[in-house]
This record gives C-alpha cells, sequence and structure tokens, in this order.
C-alpha cells in the first residue's frame, strides 16, 4: 500500500514539473551530458523568412567560477556560415541541437591560435531556461561533465576579434566576442545619430532646470553604445508586412523595439526556444536591464552582409507580438500577447524664418536609464530637420508631461538663446525634466504623454540689464522702493521697466541690495535649499522656476541669525515675452531706523 502511494506521489510530483516548467527535460542536452566530439546543428535565417541550419561540432567546455560564464565552444560550418562570413551579427540566439535536442543558443564568435575553423560559444540551454523558470517559480541546473572541460584554457570576453600576435602569443586563451544584436535605426541622421550612440560630445549647455534643484541623478547622455550596443552599418525602419506569433520558431528572427512611429530604434536576433507563450532569445544581455518591459518584435531579414570586421545581419523591425519581460546575461526573454508600457512623445518645431512646420510622433520605452539618449536624440533630429541648419538663434519651447501617477500634467514654458547651436537646448532641458520626475523621491509618475512645442529663429533676441537705478540713497522698514531698470535689446533699442518692491517693516539689517536678473537664480550660499514633501512639490518647483525672459527684481538683506550670508526677502517678475535677458545689476543701500535717527 506505501508503495502504491509513494507511485501516485511520483506520478503527482512529474506531473507538477512538467506543468511548472512548462517543458520536459527530454527536449534538451544539459552540460552534464556534452562531450568533445559530438556534431549537430544550428537554425537561423541567413536572408528572407528561410531559416537555414549550419554544422556544428562540439569542441569542449568553458567551466569558470559559478555557471554565468559557462559556455559550449563549437565549430560551426556549412553554406550559411560560408555565405555570411562566419558567425554574423544578428545570429545570436540561434538554436544548437545535438541529436535532435537543445543544447543551447549561439552566442558570441570565437577566436583560438589552436582552431582554424569558425569556432563560436554556446550559452547553455540551461542558463536560458531560468528566464522562463522565473515566470514558472521553478529552477533547473546542470554541471558541465568533467571530461568535456577544456583544462587549462582561459576565457577572455572582449569587443572586437583579436590581433594575429593575440592569438599566437596566448595558445590557452580563447577570445570571444558577442555576436552583438544590431540595432536598427531609421528616422535619425547626421548628429543625432551620433548623439543616440555616443552621447552628445560638444559643451553641454548650462542654465537649465537641472542646474537650478535639488537633485542627486543627473540624466546621462553617454549614448547607447555604452550599453553594449553596436549600431548596424546600415540603416533599417519598420516593416509594413502582417507578420504572425506562427513567425516566431526557434531559428527565425526576433525583435526589441525601443523607439517606434517616425523614428524606429531597435535590435534584432534569433529566437532560441518558444515555450507556447514564452520566448527566449539572444543567448546574451540586451541591456542588461533585468526586468524589462519592451516591445518584442518580428523582423524582416533581408540579407546577412560579409564584413571585414563583423558580418551582420540586414534586416527591419515587424509589428508588435508581445513584450520582452527579462534582460539577463543569458538571454532575453518574453511573453507573446503582451503589451509593453510605452510613453508617447510629440515634438512640433516652427522655423519662425521659413514658416517650414514639422510634426513628429514617437513611442518610447518606459526605462529611465536609457530615456535621456532617447529624448535628446529624437529632439535633436526634429529641430535639425525643421531648420536644414545648425546655429545661433532663439528658441520658445512649451512642455507638457502628462503620468497616471501625477496630480496634474506638469507644464513648463522656456526660452533659450544661443550664438552657437540653438537646437540642443530644448531636447536636453526636456531630457533633465523627465529624468528629474522618474527619479523622484515620492511616487513613480508613470508617465504616458510628452509634448514639445517651439518656435524658432535665427534671431539673436536679447536683452542686456543695462542699469538699475532706485529712487532713494536708503530706506527704512516699512518703506517703498521705487526701482528702474534699463535693458539694451540687441543690436536696438532700449527699455524701461519700472516698479516698486516693499522694505519689511520687520526687517533688521544694515544694509538692502536690491539685484536685478533674468531667469532663475542659483541660491546664495547659507540660503535653506528646496525641500520637498510630495511628487506635486516637485512639478511645482519645475513650474515655478522663471524662464530668460522673465526679468526679477529682488531684494535681500544680511540674516544675522545666519552665519552664512544674504537671504532673499522678496521679489517682483516682470515678463519681456520672447527676449533673453543677460547680465546682473544690484544696488546696496543702508537700511535706516527712524526711531533711532534723532
Amino acid at each position: 500500500m506505501r508503495k502504491k502511494g509513494a507511485l501516485i506521489c511520483i506520478i503527482i510530483l512529474a506531473t507538477a514539473a512538467v506543468i511548472g516548467y512548462g517543458y520536459t527535460r527530454s527536449d534538451f542536452m544539459f552540460l552534464s551530458e556534452i562531450e568533445p566530439g559530438m556534431t549537430g546543428v544550428g537554425k537561423t535565417i541567413v536572408s528572407g523568412d528561410t531559416i537555414s541550419e549550419f554544422n556544428v561540432s562540439v569542441i569542449g567546455v568553458i567551466d569558470e567560477p559559478g555557471d554565468a560564464s559557462d559556455f559550449i565552444v563549437v565549430r560551426v560550418s556549412g553554406e550559411a556560415i560560408g555565405r555570411s562570413g562566419g558567425i554574423a551579427q544578428g545570429m545570436s540566439g540561434s538554436p544548437v541541437y545535438i541529436d535532435g535536442k537543445l543544447i543551447g543558443a549561439l552566442s558570441r564568435a570565437a577566436a583560438w591560435s589552436k582552431e582554424l575553423t569558425p569556432i563560436g560559444l554556446v550559452t547553455p540551454i540551461e542558463q536560458m531556461l531560468r528566464i522562463i523558470d522565473s515566470m514558472h517559480d521553478t529552477s533547473v541546473s546542470s554541471r558541465p561533465n568533467s571530461d568535456a572541460i577544456l583544462a587549462g584554457v582561459r576565457l577572455c570576453d572582449r569587443a572586437a576579434p583579436p590581433s594575429s600576435a593575440e592569438l599566437s602569443s596566448l595558445p590557452n586563451t580563447i577570445f570571444a566576442y558577442s555576436v552583438s544584436s544590431p540595432l536598427i535605426v531609421s528616422g535619425l541622421s547626421g548628429r543625432s545619430l551620433t548623439t543616440l550612440m555616443d552621447g552628445y560630445s560638444a559643451t553641454q549647455p548650462t542654465g537649465l532646470v537641472g542646474d537650478f534643484l535639488p537633485t542627486s541623478v543627473a540624466p546621462r547622455f553617454t549614448g547607447l553604445s555604452s550599453f553594449g550596443l553596436r549600431l548596424n552599418p546600415v540603416s533599417g525602419g519598420a516593416t509594413n508586412e502582417t507578420e504572425s506569433e506562427l513567425d516566431l520558431v526557434p531559428g527565425s528572427g526576433i525583435g526589441v523595439a525601443l523607439a517606434s512611429g517616425d523614428v524606429t530604434i531597435g535590435a534584432l536576433g534569433t529566437v532560441t526556444y518558444r515555450d507556447n507563450d514564452l520566448v527566449v532569445a539572444f543567448g546574451h544581455r540586451f541591456i542588461s536591464n533585468g526586468a524589462a518591459d519592451f516591445p518584442l518584435t518580428s523582423v524582416r531579414i533581408y540579407d546577412t552582409m560579409r564584413a571585414y570586421d563583423a558580418s551582420f545581419k540586414l534586416g527591419t523591425i515587424g509589428e508588435t507580438l508581445g513584450t520582452i519581460l527579462e534582460d539577463r546575461a543569458s538571454g532575453i526573454g518574453g511573453a507573446i500577447g503582451r503589451q509593453a508600457s510605452m510613453i508617447g512623445l510629440g515634438i512640433g518645431v516652427l522655423d519662425l524664418d521659413t514658416q517650414v512646420t514639422k510634426n513628429f510622433q514617437i513611442q518610447l520605452v518606459d526605462e529611465p536609464r536609457i530615456m535621456p539618449n532617447l529624448i535628446l536624440a529624437t529632439g535633436l533630429n526634429a529641430i535639425d530637420e525643421t531648420l536644414d541648419r545648425i546655429g545661433q538663434g532663439t528658441v520658445e519651447v512649451n512642455y507638457q508631461i502628462i503620468g497616471d501617477g501625477m496630480p496634474a500634467p506638469l507644464q513648463r514654458r522656456d526660452l533659450f538663446l544661443s550664438t552657437q547651436d540653438i537646437a540642443i537646448y530644448p531636447p536636453w532641458q526636456l531630457a533633465g525634466i523627465v529624468n528629474f520626475l522618474q527619479f523622484n523621491d515620492f511616487t513613480d509618475p508613470q508617465i504616458t504623454r510628452i509634448t514639445a512645442t517651439m518656435q524658432i529663429t535665427h534671431k539673436i533676441k536679447a536683452m542686456h540689464i543695462n542699469h538699475l537705478e532706485l529712487d532713494k540713497d536708503s530706506y527704512a522698514p516699512g518703506e517703498t522702493i521705487h526701482y528702474t531698470v534699463d535693458l539694451q535689446t540687441y543690436q536696438g533699442g532700449t527699455q524701461t521697466v519700472e516698479g516698486d518692491i516693499i522694505v519689511p517693516d520687520w526687517l533688521f539689517a544694515d544694509d538692502i541690495t536690491v539685484r536685478a536678473y533674468g531667469g532663475p537664480r542659483l541660491l546664495e550660499e547659507g540660503e535653506a535649499p528646496l525641500e520637498f514633501q510630495s511628487l506635486d512639490d516637485v512639478i511645482q518647483a519645475i513650474e515655478d522656476l522663471p524662464s530668460y525672459d522673465t526679468l526679477t527684481v529682488e531684494l535681500f538683506a544680511w540674516d544675522y541669525a545666519s552665519p552664512n550670508g544674504m537671504q532673499g526677502v522678496d521679489k517682483v517678475r516682470t515678463d519681456v515675452t520672447g527676449y533673453f535677458l543677460y547680465d546682473t545689476r544690484e544696488v546696496t543701500v543702508p537700511l535706516i531706523f527712524l526711531d533711532n535717527a534723532g
């Protein structure tokens, strides 16, 4: 009776394991079963929609501490490899089978002085199944067969193939380089494309929101190459051909989208394994995001281009079929049928000089680490394409940011001027604001929509704060200061702004200072910093910072209760719409106390 009960228990556990995994172990060959000399096939698309096979022969196994750097070393050959000029970018994820069982994904090309035939590294299937297991809450592990381990052989992971001198000088080293998923970009060109990949190389603008608000997380404009992504030498884009989830089979192409619409940014690779609606691919990381939320797309492969440094697949991103949920060292994993969260970006640009207007609609992934790069590159491209020039100018821009987690939309207006490159200011400002919101201390803003509309002219629309004059040489607490500010328009006439500011009757100081300046100002030494209690406070602070066509006349006094110095007491703001105000003027006068004067 006990034996019968035990047998039933075993059957139940076995059934649960199959349900939990969504697959059975008999579909795979694990590291413990791999032996040198085994032969098999790999599958990938070289051209069109036909999956081609290539030959694989096992050399051995790289066994390093842990298992994240364990790889199966294989020789590859056949027409698909010869036509591609070796292991090409975009082949990452190509499934490799021995005796009909999946052993893993071709993920790296390699070079070894002891092998003349092209060799590659296969990411073991155990590592990739963990991506699926994380959704099933199960796990599988395996250790290499000791007879298959390449004893004394060291693995050196690098970005590019080694030189012949390196190969010959280190005979016990296998140099591996990821068969990176080529980044396909359309809608960007020139410096916007360079900025996307390598960051902005010129001097960064100053005087933006981030310079005046407390933040520990500044936007990173290092470009997507800092995430290990490599640009496909030939630009691509989205295909209009309709493809279905049925096309996502082992060996077929798979895409990951970062942007779609008037600008398309995405990467392509190869499907390794599919478990019902779950797929794993690439055999290596994308941007090491861990948990992810990127659109999973089909791709169209046109051909594989031979190249001296690294051959690559030429293709385009297809329609969205699901969502990439995992981005790990061993590959990416996603679910077909799920929809990724995206942020809509709308950019409208009017060239006031030519009356040319262009509008751009782009969907961006909601990933704060790369959001600044995407906003900067797409915004820069929108302005460059509309103006068809690079250089000086004045721009007036209105931003609106909407989010499900925001108490109300953020709305801000700015005016910028540059004698060198006006195009960089609006997208840099926008990226900084979005970054500030996404990394706030309180609530996820859950941004859904970002818009930026701007009007640009090549004219230098500026006013110099030329002179500040007060109506008296001294004041008493409670008195009104009448001030006059003279403004000199750049290569034009003059303008006068007059106003009043009251000296508080509670103020106690020897002197008072009246200062006239444009735009926001930095805190005086010792002034209390801004303190936020909620996301609403953050939004309010961003909206309240004055633009550079706002003239501020502010009253300062020495704070005797603080050892640090000047404190702002009161201010009056006047809009000088459309003109960038620069320079500062201030006047210091005595503060007298009438009850002690006589």
